[in-house]
């Protein structure tokens, strides 16, 4: 089925429409849904109207917060609304562009001071975790060297010990390489 639809132009306008035929939704309650088909030539009579976003509320996290702006938005609105039953023989309102380029320095300046802000609390925040960055440095630094310490000293001390264990058994040794002379003289 096509439809003509006439705009303000002076050609038709023609959209292609298919009619899909649905059955309505069924109660929560109902257990076994039977669909029968309208009898050829009946036509269902079932008034849908779909919520518009103006019948439905926005959550906390879509509304607008900044009311500046949406005076900002209505004032550009105001600029960009064009009246159709203007004459086009009239001369157009003229625009006072000295207010436009001061309210473009003005919104510019607002910018600039947000950045200028930024960028100082940026330069705080990488301070800060320089000086952070740096003692975790310089503590991590003195950890290591004290496990360094300790190993060394741990090391140093096995050293010793294997000293002190080599020299007792060189003495072992000794006693018994005298001990089996004096025995060699005895029997001997």
């Amino acid at each position: 089925m096509s439809t003509q639809l006439t705009s303000e132009s002076s050609l038709p306008l023609t959209i292609a429409v298919d009619l899909f035929r649905s059955s309505p939704p069924l109660p929560m309650d109902h257990k076994h849904p039977q669909s029968e088909p309208p009898a050829s030539g009946q036509r269902e009579s079932v008034s849908t109207r779909r919520a518009s976003s103006a019948d439905t509320e926005r959550p906390p996290s879509a509304q607008r917060v900044n009311m500046e702006a949406d005076a900002e938005d209505a004032n550009d609105n105001d600029i960009e609304r064009v009246d159709s039953n203007d004459d086009p023989a009239e001369q157009i309102d003229g625009i006072d562009w000295r207010d436009l380029e001061e309210r473009y320095h003005k919104a510019m300046g607002k910018c600039n001071a947000n950045e200028a802000a930024l960028l100082e609390e940026w330069r705080n925040l990488m301070e800060f975790f320089h000086i952070w960055a740096a003692e975790g440095h310089a503590h991590e630094t003195d950890r290591t060297f004290r496990r360094l310490r300790t190993r060394v000293t741990h090391v140093q001390n096995s050293e010793a010990q294997l000293e002190a264990t080599r020299l007792h058994y060189i003495n072992v040794v000794k006693a018994f390489e005298s001990a089996l002379a004096l025995l060699n003289q005895v029997n001997g």
